[in-house]
């Protein structure tokens, strides 16, 4: 299998809601990796796109850079951790790529050493 990863970043602020308080409000650098993969090339002997690939990823996550992510109507009835900005990202991603090829994981980095990685597979 082939496998492609691009990185973006944005800048958004979030507050989790723990079980026992909310963290204060504070502002990440947050680093998306996206990685596809699959078994064969096209006509121009590239699995995907690497522009393409990471047009996508800047297209979802650009409305987050300087905001609050949770005013966004897309985290409303969710906590913003990493684990669930990955999956949100992951699901949008994965409804843009063409067949033959298949998203293998988001990975979200909020700061160094704390990152979050998400996929439909166990063996991410």
């Amino acid at each position: 299998m082939y496998t492609i990863s691009v990185t973006t970043t944005f800048r958004a602020g979030h507050q989790l809601k723990l079980s026992d308080a909310a963290e204060p409000y504070h502002i990440h650098d947050w680093i998306v990796e996206a990685a596809v993969g699959g078994q064969g090339l096209d006509e121009n002997e590239v699995l995907f796109d690497f522009h393409k690939l990471k047009k996508i990823l800047d297209e979802i996550v650009g409305p987050f850079n300087d905001q609050p992510l949770e005013d966004f109507q897309c985290f409303k009835n969710m906590n913003t951790s990493t684990e669930n900005i990955a999956r949100y990202i992951f699901d949008n991603a994965k409804k843009q790529l063409p067949k033959h090829v298949s998203l293998l994981f988001i990975e979200l980095t909020e700061t160094a050493g704390c990152k979050a990685r998400y996929g439909e597979k166990e063996s991410i």
